[in-house]
């Protein structure tokens, strides 16, 4: 088993579509078949199951999700804390929950690419407690976090100004055959920020159970999978919808929620000029 063969099994997870996966991870599907069955032998249990249409994850690959995802996050902590990247190289760490990772970041740091040419993240994903202690003590250069009115923020939060870098909501998606059947709700962890959204402003919705995840990609691949119906951030889900796999459920108000970066106090000087123009760019938006 290898570190790729685990990016490799994450993608097809998420995206429950091997044609797509491969685009995603720079390979062709016969390539990347032959590695998720090199993994399946080493690991001695079946993770995809190939037979459903669309594919799905097997109870064994449900289960190791989780497990990937935290091996290799400790794997990138590491690397985040032990490599001594120098201002000229433009290393900067930021940690941030894994749905802000996949849906907001990467348009932001396309913004901050042109703005600061050849800058470079090492970015860690952390949930709000995490992020917020490791703002405080300094043990990243920034964090980019989610906010919402009715929800409090963690403490260490409190001290330091936030850039509000995007807004996002919380919506319901499900199979578009649904209708108005009673199915399973998969939603987010109450102890995640985002699960303390849903708590706080929860809808009623005809469901048979709620099934608590601590990953929006593991409620969207059982989505995905037909398995019932879930609570996402819509930026993680708009793809899917716009192309037939999802639909979304009508909702109200209060779902809304702030995407905020905050910049440490012994942060990098490259971080915190990162952190000021995001602050000014808000000032001007407000001003236009």
């Amino acid at each position: 088993m290898n570190i790729e063969q685990l990016r490799d099994f994450l993608r097809i997870a998420e995206s429950l579509n091997l044609t797509l996966a491969a685009e995603q991870r720079n390979t062709s599907q016969s390539n990347l078949s032959k590695r998720l069955r090199a993994l399946e032998d080493y690991l001695g249990r079946i993770l995809i199951d190939r037979r459903s249409r669309p594919i799905s994850l097997t109870s064994a690959g449900e289960d190791f999700v989780p497990k990937a995802r935290q091996i290799l996050s400790e794997i990138d902590m590491f690397k985040g804390v032990s490599v001594p990247w120098s201002l000229s190289e433009g290393g900067i760490s930021i940690v941030m929950p894994h749905s802000v990772l996949m849906a907001v970041f990467p348009q932001f740091k396309e913004w901050l690419s042109r703005e600061i040419p050849g800058i470079y993240f090492a970015p860690r994903i952390a949930n709000h407690d995490m992020a917020a202690r490791m703002l405080a003590r300094s043990e990243t250069d920034l964090a980019i976090v989610t906010r919402h009115s009715r929800v409090p923020i963690d403490e260490d939060f409190a001290v330091f100004l936030p850039a509000d870098i995007a807004t996002d909501r919380l919506v319901i998606v499900e199979p578009p055959e649904a209708r108005d059947a009673v199915l399973p709700l998969h939603v987010s962890h109450p102890l995640t920020y985002i699960g303390q959204i849903w708590q706080t402003c929860r809808l009623d919705l005809p469901v048979t159970e709620e099934v608590p995840h601590g990953m929006a990609a593991d409620i969207r691949a059982h989505c995905l999978a037909g398995r019932g119906r879930g609570v996402l951030p819509q930026s993680l889900v708009e793809a899917d919808v716009e192309a037939g796999r999802l639909a979304m459920r009508p909702t109200t108000g209060g779902l809304d929620y702030t995407i905020s970066l905050f910049c440490a106090p012994h942060a990098s000087r490259r971080a915190k000029r990162v952190w000021s123009l995001a602050a000014e760019r808000i000032s001007r938006r407000n001003e236009a």
